[in-house]
C-alpha cells in the first residue's frame, strides 16, 4: 500500500516540477518573442493557439462537462487571467525574468489578505509572521535592480493582483468546477479579446520562425496548465502550491544561461528566503484548514 502511495506522490511531484518548469519556459519564450514583434501579438498567440489545442482536445475526447455551470465567475476569472498575462508579457520587456517572478510571489500574500477580510479566514500568528518575512524577502530581492518608484513597476505588480483575485474567485466554486472548463474559458476569452484587438492593428509576421514561436507559446501554456491540473487531481492544491516556488529557481537559471543576466547576491539570498518562507507559509495554512475541517 505504501509503495502505491509513494509512486503516486512521486508522480505528483514530477508533474509539479515539469509543469512549473514549462511555465517558466513559456514566459521565457514570450520574453524572446516580445523583443522581435509587437507584444499584443505575442499575447494573442499565447491564447489563440492554446484555444486551438483545446478545440482539438474537446473534438477528440468529447469530455462531458457543463460550460454553463458557474458561467459568470468563470468569465470573471478568465478576464483576470487575460489581464495578468497582458501585463506579465509587457513587464518581461522592462524587467528581467527573476525580478518579475519575485514580485509575482506577492500573490499568495494578497490572497491571504482577501480571504481574511471577505471570507473571515483569519491567518494564524505563525502565518502572519511567515507572510511578513516572505514579503520582506520580496522587497529585499527587488530593491537593488528594480526602480521602486518607477511607473513601469505597475506592469509586474498587476499580474500578482489579478492572479490573487483569480484564486480568490476560484474559492467560491472550488469542488464544483471541472478543471477542463477553467482551461476552456481562459483560452476562449483570451483568444476572442486579443483576436479583435490585434485585428485592428495587425503587423504582418513574415518570419516563419516567429510563427513557430507563437505556436510553441500556445503549446507551452496548454501543457503547463494541463500538468498542474492533473497534479491537483491526483493530490490537492495545498501540496501542489509548495512547488510553484520552483519557478524562482528555474527563472534564475534561465535568466543566467539564456538571457545572460549574472547571479546577484541580494537577489539570490532573497529568492532563497521567498522559497523557504513561502513553502512554510503554505504548509502552516494548509495544516490550519485540516484542523478546522
Amino acid at each position: 500500500m505504501s509503495l502505491v502511495k509513494n509512486k503516486s506522490i512521486t508522480k505528483v511531484i514530477t508533474l509539479c516540477i515539469a509543469g512549473f518548469f514549462i511555465f517558466v519556459c513559456q514566459d521565457s519564450t514570450a520574453k524572446y518573442l516580445g523583443a522581435l514583434m509587437p507584444l499584443n501579438q505575442v499575447v494573442w498567440g499565447r491564447f489563440f493557439f492554446h484555444f486551438a489545442i483545446i478545440l482539438v482536445l474537446f473534438a477528440i475526447l468529447k469530455p462531458k462537462v457543463s460550460l454553463k455551470k458557474n458561467f459568470s465567475i468563470n468569465i470573471i476569472r478568465s478576464i483576470l487571467m487575460v489581464f495578468a498575462t497582458f501585463f506579465f508579457v509587457h513587464s518581461l520587456q522592462k524587467f528581467d525574468l527573476v525580478d518579475i517572478y519575485v514580485v509575482f510571489f506577492s500573490a499568495p500574500l494578497i490572497v491571504s489578505i482577501l480571504t481574511a477580510i471577505f471570507l473571515k479566514d483569519i491567518l494564524t500568528p505563525k502565518g502572519i509572521i511567515l507572510m511578513l518575512l516572505s514579503f520582506g524577502c520580496i522587497i529585499y530581492s527587488m530593491s537593488p535592480s528594480m526602480k521602486i518608484l518607477s511607473l513601469d513597476l505597475v506592469f509586474p505588480l498587476v499580474p500578482p493582483l489579478c492572479w490573487a483575485l483569480y484564486q480568490f474567485f476560484t474559492k467560491f466554486i472550488s469542488g464544483d468546477n471541472d478543471p477542463l472548463v477553467a482551461l476552456f474559458y481562459a483560452a476562449v476569452v483570451g483568444a476572442v479579446i486579443f483576436s479583435v484587438y490585434v485585428f485592428i492593428d495587425w503587423t504582418p509576421i513574415e518570419n516563419k520562425n516567429l510563427w513557430i514561436g507563437l505556436i510553441c507559446l500556445g503549446v507551452l501554456g496548454f501543457v503547463s496548465h494541463l500538468l498542474i491540473i492533473y497534479a491537483i487531481q491526483l493530490s490537492n492544491l495545498s501540496f501542489v502550491t509548495n512547488f510553484q516556488y520552483s519557478q524562482l529557481i528555474w527563472s534564475t537559471i534561465i535568466n543566467f544561461y539564456i538571457f545572460g543576466v549574472p547571479f546577484d547576491f541580494n537577489k539570490t539570498f532573497g529568492v532563497i528566503g521567498i522559497i523557504v518562507f513561502g513553502v512554510l507559509f503554505v504548509q502552516a495554512e494548509s495544516r490550519k484548514k485540516k484542523i478546522n475541517s
